[in-house]
């Protein structure tokens, strides 16, 4: 389940700020870990986080950085190389903290939205960055960072999965990977099977949220296909639950802790 650690504009997020009561609400539902949402790692007490974590039970998949650009406006592909540099310097510290505690980074948001006649110069820029901070990561001993694609109402490049490989192929690092977010193929993939089958052993994590952004079974997306999907390429990763707190922050964390029950995926 993800848990932003701090307040923000982005409205996915069901779980935010109070770490403690947080993580005591996933543990009594039975789930096993929190992926943590983190504008600013350098405003975090890390050591504090990490006996919470431990206290509850809690493993860490990856940590979300999208916050840095909504409410920052920090990104990887930001014109100014000033700015750019403030975005990899963020997203390094994210990278510190994810080699103590063995997870991913994800990039969301944080790569920004490049004007659509400056998209090839975007993902010029972007393959760029990542593959500094793939090289990062190899150097500090982090598991690696994920690439999400977004859909096109909330940024202009790597809506896809193929997308997505095509630009790691290029950059060639084996410290990058790929989140797969079932709101977002909802909207752009043709054939969600057959992308994730393409995708296979780079599917590094998931998000799922319904196709109207609420917690998974209250929307009419298909996740027991998507689930045989994942069985199929041979998916050990997490799943986490990335959607709207709705009907409100509560109920929508114990809608989806049924949902993953009915399942056999929480315990």
């Amino acid at each position: 389940m993800v848990v932003s650690l701090s307040a923000s504009g982005f409205q996915a997020l069901a779980l935010r700020e109070k770490a403690e009561d947080n993580f005591k609400l996933l543990s009594r539902l039975g789930f096993k870990a929190a992926e943590l949402h983190i504008r600013n790692p350098g405003e975090i007490d890390f050591n504090a986080i990490i006996s919470l974590l431990e206290k509850y039970g809690l493993a860490v998949p990856t940590l979300g950085t999208g916050q840095a650009f909504f409410d920052e406006g920090l990104s990887l592909t930001q014109s100014n190389a000033s700015l750019r540099k403030k975005a990899r310097e963020r997203l390094s510290a994210h990278l510190e903290i994810s080699a103590r505690l063995s997870c991913f980074v994800t990039i969301g948001l944080i790569r920004g939205v490049p004007r659509k006649e400056q998209k090839d110069q975007g993902l010029k820029l972007l393959a760029d960055e990542l593959f500094r901070l793939g090289a990062a990561a190899e150097k500090i001993g982090s598991p690696g960072l994920i690439l999400e694609p977004l859909n096109r109402y909330e940024t202009t490049i790597i809506n896809t999965l193929s997308e997505a490989q095509a630009l790691l192929k290029q950059i060639g690092s084996k410290k990058l990977g790929l989140l797969a977010d079932s709101f977002h193929m909802n909207i752009e993939e043709k054939d969600i099977e057959e992308s994730l089958r393409r995708a296979g052993k780079l599917v590094w994590h998931i998000h799922l949220a319904d196709s109207n952004r609420w917690p998974p079974g209250q929307g009419h997306f298909n996740f027991d296909a998507l689930f045989r999907s994942l069985k199929k390429i041979g998916y050990q990763g997490w799943v986490s639950g990335e959607y709207l707190p709705m009907p409100d922050a509560d109920r929508s964390v114990k809608l989806f802790a049924q949902f993953l029950k009915e399942r056999g995926l929480l315990g």
